[in-house]
């Protein structure tokens, strides 16, 4: 998703466009690879869910508000000083929520190319 665009020129040769799609792309990409990145400092951490929240408060909906609301709840328990263990669960479904939001195309037009079923034939039933 996000790779940039290859345009053949009239010579044979290509040339790289980087769409405003797919530098969105690339930005959720880079955000969802923090996400799941183990052994950060809390610091690190703190800064990748920080990151991660505003993006998603650009919009408003039950699912980023969820984002949200797990975010703060991995803020405050990391600055409470619990373990990595005790996060897991909550870290592994913030991940999976972040993906569900990355392959969402009102949130990431790019997506709606890798869709195998269009989304308005999915709300139509």
């Amino acid at each position: 998703m996000s790779d940039p665009k290859l345009w053949k020129r009239s010579d044979g040769r290509f040339t790289e466009v980087h769409t405003p799609f797919s530098t969105r792309a690339k930005e959720l990409m880079d955000l969802y690879n923090g996400l799941r990145l183990p052994f950060l400092s809390t610091d690190e951490r703190l800064d990748v869910l920080l990151h991660t929240k505003w993006t998603v408060k650009e919009f408003d909906c039950n699912l980023t508000r969820e984002i949200v609301d797990l975010i703060d709840r991995e803020a405050d328990m990391l600055n409470r000083g619990r373990n990595e263990a005790s996060l897991e669960g909550l870290r592994k479904r913030l991940s999976n929520l972040f993906l569900q939001f990355i392959e969402t195309p009102e949130f990431n037009p790019e997506a709606a190319r890798f869709q195998k079923v269009p989304r308005e034939l999915l709300q139509r039933t």
